[in-house]
């Protein structure tokens, strides 16, 4: 598996370095296709999680069923339950997800299948799903960035192209949008389409900033954890005439969007019950937290401490506590200087990138719990700002440049190789000399040690001016 990564690694670094010049947009879209399509046919997954999009469907559409409120286990005769991990929690995602997958059940209950088979085309039908997405994604990032370009008065044929393919050509986009379908690639849509409502700018603003904020209410019905982006976009509109009557309106929309789609499943409040359950609240994996928190209890049972627990463990508890209160820091000190330095937000390329930024604190602080999907946002978000900032970046020297152009393709990489740590060998053995730390365990470093490249570079550089100096 590593093996296929590193040439996937080789040949997508490749192409995003030489074919801008020499493909057009028709191929961009066409191939993308093509890809996708490949990932719909692959016959695996390296995720249970579109299993649970299947019997929580199925939940709603066959059984009449709440899919916010009851577990899979109200129905355990389902064919699709053998192959679900969680089975004991309600849906994570909200409404907007559960609507989307319901249309596609009563789509596939149209077909006349039996229920064993229904499983597999559903399963059809949201890697479908997900390859539109992707390409309505695709589609955005294209559009957008010309926009943005035109705005900047900086327009660049190759730049554009070579974001729009190294988004579109992602390997781990492709993968987690077409094979395993995780509904990242739907929330980045809305997100994507509510950043390009924003640009375009239709003559009447007061709709354009409507459009806007309903796709962002779209996006935090569908995965609450969105809701982080949203303060970026009221900072914009703080910075603009009549702010607080904008505020004040577009808050309104917002809250009454969610409103509605919730209402619907709200069921007494029960479906706060979700809080209480689910994983990421209190647990670590391919985090840092969770590489510290397994190192600290194999070196405290190394010096004649008792086993601790595999789950919920002290250290555990207490770095999960710790990675959440840095990110809150980071995230409160990125809303103050939006807000009151030189930093506000007053157009919409600074807006991206200051959720770029914070999306990229929450992926690395601010969820210990954290899965090579969540950073799907990233990568769409980055990829605007690869469209409008590289000339940025060329006016740095050219090992910063080069960092910055390398190093979130690698970031890619080090994410879909993760799923490497595990297969059957990094998970069941142990690392020589560090009783009860799995090979395993080290994927947290693995995944994030990519960032020391453009630090690396930033250090080299400054040492550098210094010694001119």
């Amino acid at each position: 598996m590593l093996g296929i990564c590193l040439l996937l690694l080789f040949f997508y670094l490749l192409a995003i370095f030489t074919l801008p010049e020499r493909i057009h947009r028709r191929f961009l879209f066409t191939s993308t296709f093509l890809f996708g399509i490949i990932c719909v046919l692959t016959p695996v997954v390296t995720s249970q999680d579109i299993f649970s999009y299947v019997i929580y469907a199925r939940m709603a559409i066959i059984y009449h069923l709440n899919p916010l409120t009851a577990t899979p286990l109200a129905i355990p005769n389902d064919p699709a339950y053998p192959h679900l991990y969680w089975i004991d929690q309600p849906s994570a995602y909200g409404p907007t997800w559960i609507l989307l997958t319901c249309a596609l059940q009563w789509l596939v209950n149209l077909s006349g299948y039996t229920d064993i088979r229904n499983v597999a085309l559903m399963i059809v039908f949201l890697r479908l799903l997900g390859l539109a997405a992707h390409l309505g994604s695709v589609w955005l990032v294209w559009t957008i960035g010309g926009e943005l370009q035109q705005k900047q008065g900086r327009i660049s044929s190759r730049t554009r192209m070579q974001a729009a393919l190294a988004f579109a050509w992602n390997p781990l986009l492709l993968f987690e949008a077409c094979v395993n379908v995780h509904n990242d690639t739907i929330m980045l849509f809305f997100i994507l389409l509510a950043i390009w409502s924003l640009v375009r700018q239709t003559p009447r603003r007061s709709v354009t900033y409507a459009l806007t904020t309903i796709m962002l209410a779209l996006a935090t019905a569908l995965k609450v954890n969105i809701v982080l982006l949203v303060p970026g976009f009221f900072l914009f509109l703080w910075t603009q005439p009549q702010r607080w009557r904008l505020l004040s309106g577009m808050l309104a929309v917002y809250m009454l969007s969610l409103l509605t789609l919730y209402l619907p499943f709200w069921q007494g409040g029960a479906i706060l019950k979700l809080l209480s359950v689910n994983p990421g609240t209190y647990r670590n994996i391919n985090s840092i937290a969770e590489f510290l928190s397994r190192l600290i209890n194999s070196l405290a049972h190394f010096v004649g401490a008792p086993v601790a627990e595999e789950i919920g463990s002290p250290a555990e508890n207490i770095l999960h506590t710790l990675s959440l209160v840095f990110f809150l820091g980071s995230y409160g000190l990125l809303c103050w200087l939006a807000l009151f330095s030189s930093l506000r937000l007053t157009t919409p390329i600074r807006m991206i990138r200051w959720m770029t930024l914070a999306w990229f604190l929450y992926c690395v602080l601010g969820t210990p719990w954290f899965w090579p999907w969540y950073a799907i946002t990233f990568f769409g978000l980055f990829a605007l700002l690869a469209m409008v900032d590289r000339d940025l970046w060329q006016k740095q020297p050219f090992l910063h440049s080069f960092s910055l152009s390398v190093s979130v393709p690698i970031f890619a990489f080090s994410l879909l190789s993760l799923y490497c740590f595990y297969t059957w060998v990094p998970y069941s053995t142990m690392i020589p000399g560090i009783d009860g730390f799995r090979w395993a365990y080290l994927r947290g470093l693995w995944t994030w040690g990519v960032l020391l490249i453009p630090l690396g570079s930033l250090a080299l550089q400054r040492r550098s001016a210094r010694l001119e100096a």
